[in-house]
């Protein structure tokens, strides 16, 4: 009888050990399962936030793109119009005059009584600038013009940064 009851005891702990040995399994496999479908749900939202990610680095992209065109535009539409207004110059088609104020007007540049009285003609004298002169404040202008096209450019690129942050 010792030998069955030893015999029963082992029988009755096997089926212990079996039965929790199930239990172990069974929920290893219920967190395994849990921890899939995150990692799975992870995995799409990882994908979808990278393709919005690529799509707005094309959006930005496309509008430096697009801001580098308008200024290097600018800039050639610049120098065309510098070199047209120099060749004028340099012609005698362009000239670029200075107002200067009239003998007798005690510096007030407008016309005078005597001017008016021996036939001059009304309104304000000025006086031609000379061609290096002209054609450095013609440059000067064409400087600043070029500026301006590089602070447009500069602002283009804020704007496409700051809406590829929202």
């Amino acid at each position: 009888m010792g030998a069955g009851v030893v015999m029963m005891t082992w029988a009755l702990l096997a089926y212990g050990n079996w039965r929790f040995d199930l239990g172990v399994q069974a929920e290893r496999n219920s967190w395994l399962s849990k921890e899939n479908a995150a990692l799975t749900e992870a995995n799409a939202r990882i994908q979808t936030l990278q393709a919005q990610a690529r799509t707005q680095e094309h959006v930005y992209g496309e509008a430096l793109a697009i801001a580098d065109t308008l200024y290097q535009e600018g800039l050639q539409h610049e120098k065309t119009k510098f070199n047209r207004v120099v060749a004028d110059l340099r012609t005698g088609d362009l000239r670029l005059y200075v107002p200067v104020a009239r003998a007798g007007d005690g510096g007030g540049g407008g016309a005078g009584a005597a001017a008016a009285a021996t036939g001059e003609r009304d309104g304000e004298a000025r006086a031609e600038l000379s061609g290096a002169a002209a054609e450095f404040l013609v440059g000067l202008a064409s400087e600043a013009n070029e500026v301006v096209e590089q602070l447009t450019a500069c602002q283009a690129v804020v704007i496409a940064d700051r809406s590829g942050q929202q």
